[in-house]
């Protein structure tokens, strides 16, 4: 993680915050701080990199949902042409997701928007330190789940376009509770059509029984969840 150079002068920090109270409060926060000093306000990815170029911050703190992106869009893109300046990551939620993009964009701290006021400030100020606040066992985690969540990503686009729209179609009635009769029934083919579908969607899930293929669909996006359905094994 670089050093922020930051030598009898105040702190100089990019705040990246959409939602506007929260923006102005952590603005006010800040500027109340001697050590700190305010360089610049910005609510998307453009105008973050913008403004990063321009005032050249020692600290950015950034949010990591944006309405043109994200924060590690940005921050990757700052670091590109700056890589002295240390990253600070707000998120309202503290999430693997969040962690891993925080880490992949360089971040040297990972900050909860539910913390209190002086763990922002500690962190900005300990990061223009050259201090990193994410812990190696945090990192390894978050960057493993990244890894297992990429695999997951590439099956799910795998199995998607191995699946026909009429075997979607069944999957989507099996998550309804129908039975092979009823499915042919609604599609106006054989039973036998609507097995064959079946073996092939469990197949191509790599599954054995019915319901395992509607799990495994729902838990991976392909399908949407039907409450209080349950198919036939």
């Amino acid at each position: 993680m670089a050093k922020a150079a930051v030598s009898g002068r105040p702190i100089k920090v990019l705040l990246v915050e959409d939602h506007l109270i929260l923006s102005e409060s952590f603005g006010a926060l800040l500027s109340a701080d001697p050590q700190i000093e305010v360089v610049g306000m910005a609510a998307s990815v453009k105008t973050a990199v913008a403004l990063a170029r321009e005032q050249d911050p020692d600290v950015v703190l950034m949010d990591v949902r944006l309405p043109d992106g994200s924060g590690l869009d940005a921050a990757m893109t700052i670091r590109a042409t700056a890589e002295h300046i240390a990253f600070v990551f707000l998120t309202a939620y503290d999430t693997e997701e969040a962690m891993a993009e925080a880490i992949e964009a360089g971040a040297a701290a990972f900050v909860a928007k539910s913390e209190a006021p002086e763990t922002v400030v500690d962190a900005i100020k300990r990061v223009a330190g050259g201090e990193t606040l994410i812990e190696p066992d945090q990192i390894q985690f978050a960057l493993t789940w990244r890894r297992a969540r990429r695999r997951m990503d590439r099956e799910r686009q795998e199995i998607l376009g191995s699946l026909t729209p009429r075997e979607i179609e069944v999957l989507n009635l099996l998550a309804g509770g129908a039975d092979a009769g009823a499915i042919a029934s609604r599609l106006h083919v054989s039973p036998l059509t609507v097995r064959t579908h079946i073996r092939a969607v469990l197949a191509k899930l790599s599954v054995h029984s019915q319901l395992q293929a509607v799990a495994k669909a729902q838990g991976m996006g392909i399908i949407e969840s039907v409450t209080g359905a349950t198919p036939d094994a």
